[in-house]
């Protein structure tokens, strides 16, 4: 008996060690965004939870949980809340494909955030359009504009991306830019509204995840960084680069992701 009870308290605090252990998360809005993580995990483990799959394991040596949040920001902001919930996370790292913004960048170019933001948060004037601060639930005061990315998790990127070896996108290798993401719930096909971000904003990227994210990590006080690659420059072609391109811009966004995991 008295073994028993001393059995049953080594699997309670082992089980409470692994429940409680703090873990990066990464988070993709396709499936083609995250496979490659999933496929690679060690030791892997498949949560179901709230119409929500979670696969925890090992990558690169670091404890992590991936996470498919479904594609636009009402699905990001559900599923990060909930991520946030039923682990404990130390940093959230985003990867994915963008439309690039930058007049020099090419499909395959890779951006990764400084900052955040949502260009579709605003207030439609008959002559003017005006982005605003999103609201912090708590308290009710403004945030701010632009929801900077981890500095930590933002250098081990740049270091990260000096070694790696980039798939080649189109026939050439890919640039790597370091700036602002745009997010709004629009897929930007558009050249007008694409040259408007980029000239208004400083915008690289527009995509439709990344600022839902980073405000729930910004008010939840969780480091976080979001790494883009192009399938597509948000121009009249759009939809049809984002098909040819997705799957290697999503390879090369995955290649930063486990680079940054490496360098922890």
């Amino acid at each position: 008996m008295y073994m028993k009870k001393i059995i049953i308290i080594i699997w309670f605090l082992f089980s409470s060690v692994f429940c409680f252990a703090q873990r990066v998360a990464i988070v993709g809005a396709m499936p083609e965004e995250i496979r490659l993580l999933t496929e690679a995990l060690e030791k892997k483990h498949l949560i179901k939870y709230k119409d929500l799959e979670f696969y925890t394991g090992y990558l690169k040596g670091q404890s992590v949980v991936i996470m498919k949040s479904g594609i636009g920001k009402v699905n990001a902001t559900y599923a990060t809340t909930i991520l946030l919930e039923k682990f404990k996370i130390k940093s959230v790292l985003f990867t994915g494909v963008a439309g690039g913004l930058h007049p020099n960048s090419y499909p395959g170019d890779l951006v990764i955030a400084e900052a955040v933001f949502h260009h579709d948060y605003a207030r439609d004037m008959a002559n003017e359009y005006e982005v605003r601060a999103t609201r912090n639930i708590k308290g009710q005061k403004d945030n701010p504009l632009l929801f900077k990315t981890d500095s930590v998790l933002l250098n081990l990127a740049k270091i990260s991306v000096r070694k790696i070896s980039f798939l080649d996108v189109g026939n050439r290798n890919p640039k790597v830019f370091t700036g602002i993401i745009a997010t709004g719930d629009t897929f930007i096909n558009n050249p007008k509204k694409a040259n408007w971000l980029y000239e208004n904003f400083q915008a690289l990227a527009v995509e439709m995840e990344g600022a839902a994210l980073g405000q729930i990590c910004y008010q939840s006080k969780i480091p976080f960084l979001i790494i883009r690659s192009c399938s597509d420059n948000a121009n009249n072609s759009a939809h049809l680069d984002f098909q040819t391109f997705l799957k290697p811009a999503a390879e090369n966004a995955i290649k930063v992701i486990l680079g940054i995991l490496e360098e922890m």
